[in-house]
């Protein structure tokens, strides 16, 4: 199968059939998708490009890169892959602050469930916790 950008060769099935089970960084990644990002690599390049694709395994499909090295020499491409073990950083657009996965997430955290517990719900160990000390 082929990425959903049809124009780079990067190989994966599509998002629909990726896992449900990543991460908030992974799930921002994923809504970066069609955005101006900046990619730092182990070696030092700095990318700036348009977000095409991106993987569970934070390979990157990149479009309209601008290449800097450390040397401060720069290049361009119309497309770059990204192989995920090589990234250090990325660097976002600010406008995803307001993404609907952070309004989830304030909605979790202003429920009266106390964080820590290891234990998702209030059961078991838990139940135990809250009710020796009264937390509600």
């Amino acid at each position: 199968l082929r990425c959903r950008c049809q124009l780079c060769s990067c190989i994966a099935p599509p998002m629909s059939s990726t896992s449900k089970n990543v991460g908030i960084p992974l799930k921002l990644i994923h809504q970066a998708e069609k955005h101006q990002i900046s990619v730092k690599l182990k070696d030092g390049k700095l990318l700036i490009g348009e977000l095409m694709n991106s993987e569970d395994n934070w390979n990157l499909c990149l479009k309209k890169v601008i290449i800097k090295e450390k040397e401060n020499k720069s290049s361009k491409s119309m497309l770059y892959f990204v192989r995920g073990n090589q990234i250090t950083f990325i660097i976002i657009p600010e406008i995803l602050k307001y993404s609907p996965l952070f309004y989830e997430l304030r909605l979790k955290m202003t429920k009266n469930i106390p964080s820590g517990l290891g234990i998702v719900g209030r059961s078991g160990a838990a139940n135990s916790i809250i009710k020796s000390t009264q937390w509600k």
